[in-house]
């Protein structure tokens, strides 16, 4: 494994190739985070160019769609919880 530091700069677009060396991933797998929408870059022709900012958020969007998915699904579940737990045989277990 390449040990060498590969540092992002939040200012300078970067081509695919470079985006995959500096994420250590292959070519396709940029192209496909690219056309998913899951990394923004932009088209000029047929080449991809990517900011460097772009490539630093990367991280932190996946924390915030991870952190909105468990809060949609705490939601779906709330009403089942109140099923299952606020109901008249289980009120012998309520606290006044």
């Amino acid at each position: 494994m390449n040990t060498k530091q590969l540092e992002i700069q939040p200012n300078v677009y970067y081509t695919l190739e470079e985006v995959a060396t500096l994420l250590r991933v292959s070519r396709r797998s940029v192209a496909q985070l690219l056309e998913n929408g899951i990394a923004r870059g932009m088209k000029i022709g047929r080449q991809w160019r990517v900011l460097g900012r772009d490539l630093l958020q990367l991280t932190q969007q996946d924390e915030l769609t991870d952190k909105q998915l468990t809060e949609a699904l705490m939601r779906l579940s709330e009403p089942a919880f109140a099923r299952v737990w606020d109901n008249d045989e289980d009120a012998v277990y309520d606290r006044p």
